[in-house]
């Protein structure tokens, strides 16, 4: 897991789950705001022969935390599942909107891909049991534990903000999916979704796509 957190994750997972609760039970508050980012369907990487192909990522702010949509091609094997094609991510929040703070993006670590921002949250969605996924802050330090919800071509989780440091929900962000072979595709492919705030999108450079050693696996 990224930061070394695999093991420290897997033992975490319980205290958490007893002391926060395993859920994302802070429903949509009020003051909806959206923005999505698309990307090319065909246009994964790596030599893995479970392509998972991300089609866009949407992300709903209101004032209880935000909701975090994924769309792909094909339908989502859940993480817990450990099969060949099994869905892994990382989804990098950006809650203060300055690419000066926080930890390099894992986007940035893997592809080389400039998405200007500074991690200040993170959802790590590996190897964790049952239908959970856990926050960690830029730190890598746990935050909290949020449940996913498959449907086909789709995941949706929902994030309260108690979990991003009581953030308002105003924030940058961008995705990186794969398999347990390895990474496969991001989301933009450069630069960042912005929810909210006054800074520019990044213009989007051409990707440098690297299979590599798959992040987060070892």
């Amino acid at each position: 897991m990224r930061r070394g957190l695999l093991t420290a994750t897997l033992l975490f997972v319980g205290s958490l789950c007893c002391s926060m609760g395993c859920s994302d039970a802070s429903g949509p508050g009020l003051g909806g705001t959206t923005a999505t980012v698309t990307d090319p369907t065909g246009d994964t990487f790596g030599t893995d022969t479970a392509q998972i192909d991300l089609t866009a990522m949407t992300i709903t702010r209101d004032t209880g935390g935000i909701t975090v949509v994924l769309d792909f091609v094909a339908d989502v094997v859940h993480p817990a599942s450990q099969a060949p094609n099994a869905l892994r991510a990382f989804i990098d929040f950006d809650t203060d909107q300055d690419s000066a703070t926080g930890r390099s993006s894992a986007v940035d670590d893997v592809t080389g891909t400039v998405t200007a921002i500074g991690v200040d949250y993170e959802l790590d969605m590996f190897l964790l049991p049952d239908s959970s996924a856990l926050i960690t802050d830029s730190q890598g330090e746990p935050t909290g534990i949020v449940t996913l919800a498959i449907d086909g071509k789709r995941l949706t989780v929902r994030i309260p903000r108690a979990l991003l440091g009581g953030d308002d929900g105003f924030l940058n962000a961008a995705v990186i999916v794969g398999s347990p072979g390895g990474f496969k595709d991001i989301a933009p492919n450069g630069g960042h979704l912005q929810l909210g705030g006054t800074g520019a999108v990044m213009p989007y450079p051409a990707l440098q796509r690297l299979a590599g050693t798959p992040r987060g696996t070892s």
